[in-house]
C-alpha cells in the first residue's frame, strides 16, 4: 500500500514539474529561430490560413490524425468530445484542433464532413506535406504513409497517437492518457488550474 502511495506522490509531483516547465518555457520558446512552428501555414476547411499566432491566449489541444483512420482516430475524438462535455469548456481559454496528416485525400470539405460526426468546436486543419511534416516534427509527432503503390488510394497512415498542448508561443508538452474520456477531462482540468496560475509562471521566469 505504502508502495502505491509513494509511486502516486512521485507521479503527481512529475506532473506539477512537467506542467511548471511548459509554461516557463512558453516564456522562451518565442526566442528560439529554429522553432519552425512559426513558419509552418496550415489553412482550416474553409482555406482560411492558420498558424500557432492564431491561437493567441488560448492553449491549443491538437491531435494528428486522418479521416479514413479505422480505430485510433474516431476513439480520440470520440473522447476528446465527451471529455468537453465532463468540463466546462468555455470557460477554460482553449482551442481543440484535428490535424489532418493526409493532405491527398483530406480535402477540407472531408475534413469538415468528418468533424461533424464529433464536437463542432473542433478545428479541421490540414497543410501541404512540407509544412505538416515541419509542424509535426517541431511539436514532437511523426507520421508517415503506408503504401507500396503509389497509385494505391486504400493505404493507410501511420502517426502518433495522442493529444498535444501548444501555446502561440511556441511551447507544447504531449499529455499522457490512458484512452478514455475521463482521464482527457481530468487532465485538461489539470491545464485549467495551471493555467489560472500562469502569473506565478511568468514572476519565476522573469528572474532567470
Amino acid at each position: 500500500m505504502k508502495k502505491i502511495i509513494y509511486s502516486i506522490l512521485i507521479i503527481l509531483v512529475f506532473s506539477a514539474l512537467s506542467f511548471g516547465v511548459f509554461f516557463i518555457s512558453d516564456h522562451y520558446a518565442q526566442k528560439w529561430q529554429s522553432n519552425k512552428l512559426f513558419k509552418a501555414k496550415l489553412y482550416d476547411v474553409n482555406g482560411k490560413t492558420w498558424s500557432i499566432k492564431s491561437l493567441k491566449d488560448k492553449l491549443g489541444i491538437i491531435y494528428f490524425g486522418y479521416t479514413f483512420c479505422p480505430d485510433a482516430c474516431p476513439t480520440a475524438l470520440n473522447n476528446l468530445t465527451i471529455a468537453l462535455e465532463k468540463i466546462d469548456s468555455k470557460k477554460l481559454q482553449f482551442e481543440p484542433i484535428f490535424i489532418s496528416v493526409d493532405p491527398n485525400r483530406d480535402k477540407p470539405k472531408i475534413i469538415k464532413d468528418y468533424l461533424s460526426s464529433f464536437d463542432t468546436i473542433i478545428l479541421g486543419l490540414t497543410g501541404t506535406d512540407r509544412d505538416l511534416k515541419s509542424f509535426t516534427f517541431n511539436i514532437g509527432a511523426t507520421y508517415s504513409l503506408s503504401r507500396e503503390d503509389p497509385e494505391d488510394e486504400n493505404y493507410l497512415v501511420n502517426h502518433t497517437v495522442g493529444f498535444f498542448m501548444i501555446t502561440s508561443k511556441g511551447a507544447s508538452l504531449p499529455i499522457p492518457y490512458r484512452n478514455n474520456p475521463e482521464d482527457l477531462a481530468r487532465a485538461i482540468e489539470q491545464i485549467k488550474s495551471i493555467q489560472m496560475s500562469n502569473s506565478k509562471f511568468k514572476k519565476i521566469s522573469s528572474i532567470f
